[in-house]
C-alpha cells in the first residue's frame, strides 16, 4: 500500500512539469520510430475481431433510440409536415446515410484500422487531420447536446420528487436562453455522467441492458398517452392531408431528408472505428437495414406524438417536439401518479442520453484526439477533454430552442461531414478498388504522402462540394440574410455534397492518377506480420500487434453488443 502511495505522489510531482504529461512511447508494429504512436491506432489483432451482424444491430439500437432522435423527428412536424411525411423523410435520409455507413464500414472490417489511420489513404497524411478534426468537434457538440437534454430530464425528476423545485429562482438573464434551474441540472447530469465515461463500456453492461428494456417501453407509452389525450381527434390527425405543395413543399421535404442524413453523418465517417473489430465484411451489411429501420421506428413514435400534441388543448395548438416538453406541458407534474410517471420516463431518457454519449461521442472523440496528439493524449485523457472542454464550450440550449434552429444545426455541420464520408468510400471502392497497403498508412514517408501529405484529388473534391452549400448554411442560421435561390442547394446539401464529392474525387484521380498510391494487391497487417508479403520482411520481425490500449484496458469498444465478448479475459 505504501509503495502505491509513493508512486501516486511521484506521478503527481512529475505532472508539475510539462514533460511529466508525456505518455510512454509504446512499441508499434508499423509506426516508424521517428513518429509517436498509440496502441489504439494499431490494426486490430485477430483475437479482438469479434463483432458480428448482431453486434452492429445492438450498437445501433443503443445509439438510435434516444431523446435526440425523438427530438429531431418531431421537429419536422414543427416545420409543417404531417406525421407520415416526417417518417418518410426519416426513412429516406436514414437509408441514404446507411449506404455511406455500410461502404465505410466494409472498409474498416477489411483493413482493421481506425478511421483516423485509414483516412490517410484517401486524403493524405496531413489533409486527413481535417477529416479527423471535423468529426471530433461534432462529437463534442453532440456530447454537449445530450448532456443538456439529460439535464432537462434531471430537472423533471427533481420536480417530480420535490414540486417546489419548479419555482427555483432564476438568477440568469433571459437573453441567455437558459434558466438557473436548467444550468444547475445540466451540471448535475454532467456530474452523474462523468464517472461513467471513465469506466470501460464493457463494465457498464447493466446500464445498456436497462436502457434496452426501458426506453422503448417509455417511447411507446408516451406516444400512447398522446394518442389517448387527443381523443376523437386522433384519427383526424392521423388522416391529415399533406400541405406540402409545389417547389417550396418539395424543398421543405428535402430539408427534412437532409437533416435526417445529417444526424448520423458523423458515424458515416468513423464507423471504421467500430467495424475494424469485425472479422467478416458481411457483418457491416446489417447496418443497411438496422440504421433506417431503427431510425424510422423512433421517428414513428416522435412524429405521431408531435402531431397529437397539436390537437391537445394543453399544448396550445403547437407541435411539441421534445419529449421533456410533452411531460411538462402535458400536466404530468400536477398529480401524484403523473409525477411518478414523469420521474420514470425522464430517468429513462436521461439514461438514453448518457449511454449514447459514451458510445457515440466520448469514446469516438477520444480516439480522434489521441490520433492527433499521441504523445500527449490517450483514450482516457481524450474522454476527459471531451467531458470538460467539449461539453462546456458549446451552448446546446440555443440549438434546441426551436424546431427551425435544430434542423438548421443538423444540416449545417453535415455539409462538411457528408463529402468527407463520400470521399472515403469513393477512394476505397472506386479509385483504389479496395487495394490499400496497411503498413504504408503508418509510414508518413510512404506511398500515401501525395503532395506534401495532401491528396490534391481529395482537396479538390472538398473545394467543389462544400463552398456551394455555405451561403445556404448562413441563411439557415440567419434567415435575415438574403441569398436568393442559393438556399435551395442547401435543402439537398448532403445529397449534393456527396454526389459532387464522389464525382470530383474519382474524376481528378482518374485524370491525374497518383501511381505511387495504386497497388495491384491489398497488403494487410496480419499478412505482413506473418512474413507473407515480399518487401516488408523487416516488419515481420517485430512483435505481434498489441492487445492493450494506452489507458490500460482492453481496447475493444463494448457497446451493448460486445457484451458477447464477456468471455474475453483482459491481459495484465
Amino acid at each position: 500500500m505504501g509503495g502505491k502511495l509513493q508512486a501516486v505522489k511521484a506521478d503527481l510531482k512529475a505532472k508539475r512539469r510539462l514533460s511529466g504529461w508525456v505518455l510512454p512511447k509504446p512499441e508499434s508494429a508499423f509506426t516508424p520510430d521517428t513518429h509517436w504512436s498509440n496502441y489504439d491506432m494499431e490494426p486490430v489483432p485477430l483475437a479482438h475481431q469479434t463483432w458480428t451482424g448482431w453486434t452492429f444491430a445492438a450498437y445501433w439500437f443503443s445509439d438510435l433510440v434516444n431523446a435526440g432522435s425523438w427530438t429531431q423527428i418531431s421537429s419536422f412536424v414543427g416545420l409543417g409536415m404531417t406525421w407520415w411525411e416526417g417518417v418518410l423523410a426519416t426513412f429516406i435520409g436514414g437509408f441514404l446515410i446507411a449506404i455511406a455507413i455500410v461502404f465505410n464500414g466494409i472498409a474498416g472490417a477489411r483493413l482493421h484500422t481506425p478511421f483516423a489511420v485509414s483516412s490517410r489513404a484517401a486524403f493524405g497524411y496531413y489533409l486527413s487531420r481535417f477529416a479527423v478534426v471535423s468529426r471530433m468537434v461534432i462529437a463534442w457538440f453532440w456530447f454537449s447536446i445530450n448532456t443538456y437534454q439529460g439535464g432537462i430530464a434531471i430537472r423533471i425528476c427533481l420536480t417530480a420528487i420535490w414540486p417546489s423545485f419548479a419555482h427555483f429562482k432564476n438568477r440568469l438573464p433571459l437573453s441567455g436562453g437558459v434558466t438557473s434551474s436548467e444550468m444547475l441540472c445540466f451540471f448535475l447530469f454532467w456530474l452523474f455522467q462523468f464517472p461513467m465515461i471513465l469506466i470501460h463500456p464493457r463494465r457498464l453492461r447493466p446500464l445498456f441492458l436497462i436502457k434496452a428494456v426501458t426506453l422503448p417501453v417509455v417511447a411507446i407509452a408516451m406516444m400512447g398517452w398522446c394518442i389517448h389525450q387527443a381523443g376523437d381527434r386522433a384519427s383526424e390527425v392521423m388522416r391529415t392531408p399533406s400541405t406540402l405543395k409545389g417547389l417550396d413543399g418539395f424543398f421543405l421535404f428535402m430539408t427534412a431528408v437532409t437533416s435526417a442524413q445529417g444526424i448520423w453523418s458523423t458515424m458515416a465517417i468513423n464507423i471504421g472505428d467500430f467495424s475494424r473489430y469485425s472479422r467478416k465484411e458481411s457483418s457491416a451489411m446489417v447496418q443497411l437495414i438496422a440504421v433506417p429501420g431503427l431510425f424510422t421506428i423512433t421517428a414513428l413514435f416522435g412524429a405521431v406524438s408531435a402531431n397529437m400534441t397539436m390537437v391537445i388543448p394543453r399544448y396550445g395548438g403547437v407541435a411539441t417536439f421534445q419529449p421533456f416538453d410533452v411531460i411538462e406541458k402535458g400536466g404530468w407534474l400536477e398529480s401524484h401518479g403523473g409525477r411518478a410517471a414523469a420521474f420514470f420516463c425522464s430517468a429513462a431518457w436521461a439514461l438514453g442520453s448518457m449511454t449514447t454519449n459514451i458510445t457515440a461521442n466520448s469514446v469516438s472523440s477520444a480516439n480522434d484526439l489521441a490520433s492527433l496528439f499521441p504523445k500527449w493524449i490517450n483514450i482516457l485523457r481524450g474522454q476527459l477533454f471531451c467531458a470538460i472542454v467539449g461539453c462546456y464550450a458549446f451552448v446546446p440550449w440555443r440549438v434546441l430552442s426551436s424546431a427551425t434552429s435544430f434542423v438548421s444545426f443538423m444540416g449545417a455541420y453535415s455539409i462538411v461531414l457528408s463529402p468527407i464520408a463520400a470521399i472515403l468510400a469513393a477512394d476505397f471502392f472506386l479509385v483504389k478498388k479496395g487495394k490499400y497497403s496497411v503498413p504504408d498508412l503508418y509510414d508518413f514517408s510512404g506511398r500515401y504522402q501525395y503532395f506534401h501529405g495532401f491528396n490534391l484529388a481529395a482537396l479538390g473534391a472538398l473545394l467543389f462540394s462544400i463552398p456551394p452549400n455555405l451561403p445556404g448554411m448562413v441563411h439557415a442560421l440567419n434567415s435575415s440574410i438574403d441569398i436568393g435561390n442559393a438556399k435551395y442547394i442547401f435543402c439537398v446539401a448532403n445529397i449534393f455534397g456527396m454526389v459532387v464529392a464522389v464525382g470530383a474525387h474519382v474524376g481528378i484521380s482518374k485524370l491525374f492518377p497518383d501511381r505511387a498510391s495504386l497497388i495491384s494487391e491489398a497488403i494487410f497487417a496480419q499478412d505482413v506480420l506473418e512474413g507473407r508479403v515480399p518487401g516488408y520482411e523487416h516488419l515481420a520481425q517485430r512483435d505481434a500487434l498489441p492487445t492493450i490500449s494506452a489507458s490500460g484496458s482492453d481496447s475493444v469498444p463494448a457497446t451493448p453488443s460486445s457484451l458477447e465478448d464477456e468471455e474475453k479475459k483482459e491481459t495484465a
